[in-house]
């Protein structure tokens, strides 16, 4: 009708994408930490006004066509969970299901942990938060470091962590979990269900649920905006609901 192919009208959506993300409630992107400095510091609410104190982190992969013409380009994006060549992106969203941030893409062999540890995630979250992470995530807990506070009353100071990280109890080979494990895993999947919840509203959007055909390199700013829409219709969801309450 207007005399333009497909590739042009992707090239357009393109160019709009930072005029959408900037309208939008969007969440930061976290790139990869340089050497073993401190991240930079995130926009990010202090945890007081975080719902709930706490944050959820997790990450999801997609689909994306075979990579490369050698063995070695192709191995760094074979997924062994997903069994296909992946992108993998970290989401860390509240307890609203609001998505504070999210990482770069990596190729899919990159393991959770490890990308979690080359974001310098522990280092990003706010004090006091609790972090809420999946299986895994374990060894993130020792990575929390320690602060100085001073009691208001007694004057007295203690060192205490600066945040808390729960990752679910993980069965050794030949041991079962106990009853009190199991019953924590089950109370903590019950709160982490709902990074799952907005990572499902994300996969509502074809291009973030089919396999992912563009190039690589506008697939965390294509990520960014789905995400910022999510945001959107979650605002949009949670007044709609405060104001049929009322």
């Amino acid at each position: 009708m207007f005399g333009l192919a497909q590739c042009d009208i992707s090239l357009d959506l393109r160019r709009l994408l930072p005029l959408i993300t900037s309208i939008l409630p969007c969440p930061v992107v976290w790139e990869m930490a340089a050497g073993s400095g401190a991240p930079e510091e995130l926009a990010m609410p202090v945890s007081e006004e975080l719902p709930g104190g706490r944050v959820l982190v997790d990450a999801t992969e997609q689909r994306v066509s075979r990579p490369g013409k050698d063995n070695a380009t192709r191995k760094r994006y074979f997924s062994g969970k997903k069994k296909a060549f992946t992108l993998k992106t970290q989401i860390v969203a509240d307890d609203g299901i609001d998505i504070l941030a999210i990482s770069i893409c990596v190729p899919g062999a990159v393991h959770d942990k490890k990308l979690s540890d080359g974001l310098q995630t522990v280092g990003r979250l706010p004090d006091g938060c609790e972090a809420l992470t999946d299986k895994g995530y374990q060894g993130m807990a020792d990575q929390v470091g320690l602060v100085t506070v001073r009691h208001p009353e007694t004057g007295i100071t203690q060192r205490v962590p600066r945040l808390t990280v729960r990752t679910p109890f993980k069965k050794v080979a030949g041991h079962e979990l106990t009853e009190q494990q199991q019953d924590f895993n089950s109370r903590l999947g019950a709160v982490r269900v709902r990074v799952e919840h907005g990572i499902g509203r994300i996969k509502n959007w074809a291009i973030m649920a089919n396999r992912f055909r563009c190039s690589h390199l506008i697939y965390t700013a294509i990520m960014q905006t789905v995400c910022s829409l999510v945001n959107a219709q979650t605002q949009r969801w949670q007044m709609a609901q405060v104001a049929n309450c009322a």
